[in-house]
């Protein structure tokens, strides 16, 4: 009876593990997001096709007020020149009809591991078999995704932790130390994480040095602050 239950016990676990490896190889889970993988990524005009279980192929227009967010929750600067962009990728786009609004790219499962030069030819790449080489692996790993922009869920001064809830859904904590340059609006704060403005809600970014470990820089969004009403900007000396 143990060793049936030791077995039932075991197999149990590796079901959950290999549902979570499911789970982080799909597009990250976004409401009102269409998941699915690419098909071709078009930088020169502006287009994305994917294609989903429910849907088929569906052909997205990107311009330069879409969203576009690596696995890791920062800004892909360089957008749809970036080379995880390949046939296969998980990704989740939400959109108001063929127009793409936010991308969120998911874990390219099918990056080669650095090493196995069997997935890779000599250029770096497989397109065969829809794998990339050892250069492209690299890429992955010193990406320029160093911007990851969100909400503020919580702060502690004292421990010099900031949470931030990122655009992908998932939340992220960031060691700030006092190198760290905070600016608040286009005002530069001395107050650290001490500063009121670091709120929970408000909009911010953080901005880290590459591979995401140190941040160098916390902007917060000035959009909801205090302002003087405008009946005390227009009063009179005296009024």
């Amino acid at each position: 009876m143990l060793k049936r239950a030791t077995g039932t016990l075991l197999c149990a676990i590796a079901v959950a593990a290999f549902e979570s490896c499911a789970v982080q190889a799909a597009g990250p889970e976004v409401k009102g997001g269409i998941e699915g993988k690419v098909v071709k990524a078009d930088a020169a005009k502006g287009t994305l096709i994917i294609t989903s279980e429910k849907g088929g192929e569906q052909t997205f227009n990107v311009t330069a007020a879409t969203q576009i967010i690596g696995p890791r929750g920062g800004i892909v600067h360089r957008r749809l020149h970036d080379p995880r962009f390949h046939e296969g990728l998980p990704i989740t786009v939400v959109g108001n009809g063929t127009a793409a609004t936010q991308l969120l790219l998911g874990v390219d499962r099918k990056s080669a591991k650095p090493g196995d030069k069997s997935a890779a030819t000599k250029s770096g790449t497989d397109r065969s078999s829809g794998f990339r080489g050892e250069d492209a692996a690299k890429s992955d790993e010193a990406d320029d995704d160093n911007d990851f922009p969100g909400k503020i869920k919580s702060v502690d001064a004292d421990k010099n932790l900031l949470v931030v809830t990122l655009l992908n859904g998932k939340d992220r904590s960031f060691m700030v130390g006092s190198e760290a340059k905070l600016t608040i609006g286009r005002k530069v704060s001395l107050k650290g994480l001490s500063d009121p403005a670091l709120k929970s809600g408000a909009s911010v970014t953080v901005v880290t040095d590459e591979g995401g470990k140190k941040v160098k820089e916390v902007k917060v969004d000035a959009v909801g602050r205090m302002r003087r009403p405008l009946g005390r900007l227009n009063a009179r000396p005296g009024a």
